[in-house]
């Protein structure tokens, strides 16, 4: 079981020194980091997740159909009673009205009203039934279409956080699936809506007179290419609008996250200067939409309002003068009232297009990077007929293992390869066993203990747990056997009790309790204002770093892991913090397989064997009085912790020399 496989993803390099910082220019290759290859993104994350609510598309869409025509009628009704009742160019007869009804004047008024009357109630209860399905359809598309992302990225291995700023990760899961919410929820009915209408006013027009149709549609062919013209342009800015979005939203967590060492060197005018710069390229993005929003909508009015001219004049003169052209139709008063009206009407859809372009260029630009996400590439896949590990007895092997990281998926345009970090190194623990892994800083040493836990999988040979190659392995079964602490523990803002049940939330009071004690953070908790309710804060905030990788080593007790990997779990707390966490750890590794990777060389003195690593091999392997009397690597490191420098071989100062070069160079 991880116990902080949030921290995994470092490399080694990183646990012990600060590295440049690389933000800057990180954000000037992630551009394309998430971009998933599909030309339609929207209809692609529909299929993907809109399939168990498709009925109630359905439902929506099939009342919007059924609609379309009778949702115009009244406009049409109008026009007919205008001619009929009032001009008297026609005989007021309605289809499957009997005549003896309306014979009257006031009959006929009140039929019209009660028709448009009926009509407009009616069109209430379909619109009512309309928004329920397709609400319910649009609300829980959007539901799936986070929680799959989310759990995407829960499952991806730690290749991909190493590539990829969590700051974006998160403006991907927050603002981009809200963008998607809205495109759902109104965008699509929007839409449809100007679609059905388009459609109903399409039909009375045509019927009651295709030819002067003609004419007062006439604009539409501009409307749709001048749309097409603008709805490129608008995608492009939208998509550079999400690119800088996520960029700032990195930086601005990476500034937050770092907010000590921006106290401790009063750096809070350069974070602020990077901020700003980032929040500057999402306004000039911004106002590149703008530009382009502001010519668009304007251009739609103006079109549909030429549209409507263009009907008031040639109706009018048709009215008055008859069929102008090749046209032979007649048109009545009543009828040009109708179109008069259908085409101040059609300016609204016409217009809502332009929104509907925008938005759904909007929405493009978040699906397309949800995908991207979604469809990321594993660096570490499960193997079909991979079984469970069962029953662990708690034997590890390494056998020519060698490993490099994978490239960056930023940095395609560096020909580099990554050098290896470990070459054919080979050792076995024995069930039971504790194991120290020393050596230098970028020795290797927290590579191997990734590679057990499968964080990554190895390029040559092989790593197996009794026996068995863990690639052969199921990764959660191989995980749940390993209980892996961190040198950074990992808390998570909730109660003591939340964090020590994480992973096993029935456990019984009584039992947290046990493992409180044996992790010698019982009197602490107990102290707390809330006991085990006590809330701790944001990663354990209010806690101290003993305190909290004593609440890490409970919670690891809890899961009773066959195997314990402790990577620098003692290198940030003082010595007598130290004391009190070693006891624990020696409560933990009783009868269990333990590998330690360390520094502090005193962690590991006691350890059944230690491996030396230097430069990604094993240098040696021994006891710690073993490796004391060869005067090897290992001798020179324990010289150096015990202060007595003075019996240091030359060449060993050489090579620190040569390291500490080699870093400033790089």
């Amino acid at each position: 079981m991880s116990d902080e496989s949030g921290e995994a993803g470092e490399r080694d390099e990183a646990d012990d020194t600060d590295g440049p910082d690389d933000t800057d220019e990180a954000d000037e290759t992630t551009e394309s980091s998430y971009r998933a290859d599909t030309d339609w993104p929207v209809l692609a994350l529909m299929r993907d997740h809109g399939r168990p609510y498709l009925h109630l598309a359905v439902a929506g869409l099939l009342i919007r159909l059924v609609w379309i025509v009778p949702g115009q009628a009244s406009t049409a009704i109008l026009g007919y009673a205008y001619d009929t009742l009032f001009s008297n160019e026609r005989t007021f007869a309605p289809p499957l009205v009997p005549q003896a009804w309306i014979q009257e004047p006031i009959d006929q008024l009140w039929l019209v009203a009660g028709a448009m009357l009926g009509l407009t109630v009616l069109g209430k209860i379909f619109q009512v039934l309309r928004t329920l399905s397709w609400g319910a359809f649009a609300f829980n598309l959007q539901h799936d279409v986070r929680t799959g992302t989310y759990d995407t990225v829960q499952r991806l291995e730690m290749g991909f956080f190493d590539d990829h700023q969590t700051g974006e990760v998160m403006s991907i899961l927050n603002n981009d699936v809200n963008e998607m919410e809205a495109f759902f929820t109104e965008t699509i009915d929007d839409a449809m809506t100007a679609a059905s209408f388009l459609l109903g006013v399409g039909f009375f027009m045509a019927l009651l007179n295709w030819q002067f149709t003609l004419v007062a549609l006439a604009v539409v062919p501009v409307i749709v290419a001048a749309n097409y013209w603008f709805s490129g342009r608008i995608g492009a800015a939208y998509g550079a609008i999400r690119e800088t979005t996520g960029k700032l939203n990195a930086q601005l967590q990476n500034s937050v996250s770092g907010i000590s060492v921006v106290k401790a060197y009063t750096a809070e005018p350069f974070e602020y200067d990077r901020v700003e710069a980032a929040s500057e390229r999402v306004v000039d993005a911004g106002l590149e939409l703008v530009d382009i929003r502001a010519r668009h909508y304007p251009s739609m009015r103006a079109l549909t309002g030429v549209g409507v001219v263009l009907t008031f004049g040639v109706g009018a003169y048709w009215v008055v003068d008859g069929p102008p052209g090749p046209f032979t139709l007649t048109l009545t008063a009543g009828t040009l009232l109708t179109f008069l009206l259908y085409t101040q009407r059609i300016s609204w859809p016409m217009i809502e297009v332009a929104g509907v372009i925008d938005s759904y260029q909007s929405a493009t630009a978040s699906a397309d990077r949800i995908l991207g996400v979604q469809r990321a590439a594993e660096s570490v896949t499960e193997r079909p007929d991979a079984t469970e590990l069962d029953a662990v007895d708690g034997g590890v092997s390494y056998d020519d293992v060698t490993f490099a990281y994978p490239e960056s998926d930023q940095s395609e345009s560096d020909e580099r390869e990554s050098p290896p970090v470990l070459t054919d190194v080979s050792f076995d623990v024995d069930p039971g066993e504790t194991v120290g892994i020393v050596g230098p800083t970028g020795a290797g040493k927290s590579t191997l203990l990734k590679l057990l836990m499968r964080f990554y999988d190895v390029d040559e040979g092989s790593v197996s747990v009794d026996g068995h190659d863990v690639r052969d392995l199921t990764v959660d079964s191989v995980r749940d056997a390993v209980g892996y602490i961190s040198q950074d523990p990992f808390l998570f803002s909730g109660t003591v009790r939340a964090n020590v049940t994480y992973g096993t939330p029935q456990t019984d009071e009584a039992a947290v309790w046990t493992a409180l004690e044996r992790a010698e953070a019982d009197a602490f908790v107990a102290d707390l204002p809330d006991g085990l309710d006590t809330t701790i804060g944001e990663r354990g905030v209010k806690l101290s770093g003993g305190q909290r990788q004593r609440l890490c080593l409970a919670r690891t007790m809890l899961h009773d892991p066959g195997i314990l990997v402790l990577d620098e779990a003692t290198s940030h707390v003082d010595n007598e913090t130290e004391a009190l966490i070693q006891r624990s750890i020696a409560s933990l590794v009783a009868e269990r397989t333990t590998i330690v990777v360390a520094h502090r060389l005193s962690t590991v003195r006691d350890a059944d064997r230690i491996v030396v690593m230097d430069d990604g091999e094993v240098a040696e392997v021994g006891t710690h009085d073993e490796l004391l009397d060869a005067d090897g690597l290992y001798a020179s490191l324990w010289h150096v912790q015990v202060g007595d420098v003075q019996s240091l071989p030359a060449e060993f100062v050489d090579r620190v020399e040569r390291r500490a070069d080699a870093i400033t160079t790089d």
